[in-house]
């Protein structure tokens, strides 16, 4: 069974469940399903991760209530760039990438994919949103890449 697919609104800035539609959109049918790879990067990188026990740059250190009890909690740390001083758009982009990397790594470390790669590029006029590009090699070699535009 295919999990229920999320779609990503870039304008918003939000996920939904993709709903499987007839007569022009009018009326729903089902839940779409599939695409689960593209689900479980959407969770992984849309999920807050839970702050470090040292983390000082705000109150809140997010998370999940159930990540205390698992190995490898769920998300990423890409929240914490909206309150960490950055000094220049190259360590910016390298920690945001960093985080990614680390959001995704349990993609290679269940077998699910051989390789992921990121990218990201700083775009807008805030200094702060970013273009991520997510490539995946999947275990049948397939490559598969992904962009979302992530705004803080």
């Amino acid at each position: 069974m295919a999990d229920i697919k999320l779609l990503w609104n870039e304008e918003k800035q939000e996920c939904d469940i993709d709903l499987e539609t007839i007569n022009n959109g009018k009326e729903i049918i089902d839940v779409d399903s599939g695409d689960d790879l593209i689900t479980a990067i959407l969770i992984s990188l849309l999920s807050n991760a839970s702050a470090e026990s040292d983390w000082a740059y705000s109150l809140d250190k997010y998370g999940w209530c159930c990540d205390s009890d698992i190995e490898r909690p769920v998300g990423s740390l890409l929240w914490q760039l909206s309150y960490q001083p950055v000094q220049n758009n190259e360590t910016y982009i390298a920690m945001s990438n960093g985080y990614i990397q680390e959001a995704l790594s349990w993609l290679i470390e269940d077998n699910i994919c051989k390789d992921v790669s990121v990218e990201s590029s700083i775009v807008g006029d805030t200094g702060k949103s970013l273009l991520i590009n997510v490539t995946v090699v999947k275990a049948d070699d397939s490559v598969l890449q992904y962009s979302y535009i992530w705004k803080q």
